[in-house]
């Protein structure tokens, strides 16, 4: 049986249905078309994840070199030397003789090995086994001016010994307050005095006049 003209099937139209339906947005030229395209032909990828950031190497600031300086050598130290008692340093002590006194001083230093302080000690012990009282009254001038009733007290300003040459001997400090104490007891103003007094009384040789 011959389908009437212009008379599609149901199948055709359902067919041309279909079709519009599935293609019409594809294929048209219009924005939502473009869209559709797009959306569906280009696969949506992620972006690539951002590479992480590395810090830059850090040059350390060059160091200068140090100079060495070597440290100063050490010299051992001595010890220090044990303290000695001062009453034990031998000193040495000036006083002053006539030049006859000097000379008898200095031959006998020269002919004997004795010092000049053992001389002086040996004349003081000779002066103390004498007598001290003694030795200074014989080291006395007598007076130029002698009267019975007008006494002139004893000069002991001027003794035989006395002069202006200079000796010196080191005694010890003890043995120097030994010698002051002696000077004391006899009676005289110093040292001097007394140590001119007992050279000139001990050495050999001629006295003082």
């Amino acid at each position: 049986m011959t389908p009437p003209k212009n008379k599609r099937t149901r199948d055709e139209d359902d067919e041309q249905t279909m079709s519009d339906e599935g293609v019409g947005n594809l294929f048209s030229g219009g924005a939502a078309s473009s869209n559709a395209l797009a959306g569906w032909a280009t696969p949506q990828t992620s972006a690539p994840a951002a590479a992480p950031l590395q810090a830059a190497p850090v040059q350390a600031a060059p160091v200068a070199p140090v100079a060495v300086v070597p440290s100063p050598t050490r010299e051992p130290v001595d010890e220090a030397p044990p303290a000695v008692n001062d009453a034990d340093t031998a000193k040495p002590v000036g006083f002053y003789v006539s030049t006859n006194v000097a000379n008898r001083f200095r031959k006998l230093r020269k002919q004997s090995d004795l010092t000049h302080t053992q001389i002086v000690f040996l004349a003081v012990e000779a002066a103390v086994e004498k007598g001290l009282a003694q030795v200074v009254e014989d080291a006395r001038r007598a007076p130029k001016f002698q009267s019975k009733l007008f006494a002139v007290a004893p000069d002991n300003s001027d003794l035989r010994g006395l002069g202006p040459v200079q000796l010196q001997y080191k005694p010890t400090r003890a043995q120097r307050a030994i010698i002051d104490g002696l000077v004391a007891e006899a009676g005289l103003p110093d040292h001097t005095k007394f140590l001119a007094a007992v050279l000139d009384q001990y050495l050999p040789g001629r006295r003082d006049a």
